[in-house]
């Protein structure tokens, strides 16, 4: 086994990952700056930067690192807590750090919008005739063309 081999610990759980997180019970949401270094920390490559909306500093962590690890298709990382805080960073988004915040808008309503044709589609079979529920398909499509990911003119 090469030495940059994930090892899993013979005892695990007891403590949390993290400790000494601030304890936060504030019930709204704000933007965290959270960065998390991968596998490029082996060929010192620079960590990646993240802003996304959450009630406390644990879940902003979550939100980040789940959305890091999928996209990078790795679990081989972890939040770099001196690098990380309340708060937006500085530079400029798209460069120095990347905002998840309208992905997550984005991936709530696409959510939202398949629970909307999950019932849909339970109404049509029910109905049996299809013609009830025909207009209510064309707004749900126009909906799902406003939420493909793309901004600015020329959608």
């Amino acid at each position: 086994m090469n030495t940059t081999d994930i090892q899993t610990p013979e005892r695990f759980g007891g403590e949390p990952l993290y400790g000494n997180l601030p304890l936060d019970y504030r019930q709204r949401e704000r933007p965290f700056t959270v960065t998390i270094a991968d596998v490029g920390r082996y060929d010192s490559e620079r960590p990646s930067t993240y802003v996304v909306d959450a009630c406390s500093t644990e879940k902003a962590w979550v939100k980040a690192l789940a959305w890091h690890m999928e996209a990078e298709e790795s679990i081989d990382c972890y939040v770099l807590a001196d690098e990380s805080f309340e708060g937006l960073p500085d530079g400029a988004p798209g460069i120095e750090w990347s905002d998840l915040r309208p992905e997550r808008k984005r991936q709530r309503d696409l959510d939202d919008l398949a629970d909307k044709a999950a019932e849909l589609v339970r109404q049509y079979k029910a109905d049996g005739t299809g013609r009830v529920h025909e207009g209510a398909a064309w707004p749900m499509v126009r909906e799902l063309a406003g939420l493909d990911g793309r901004t600015g003119e020329g959608r």
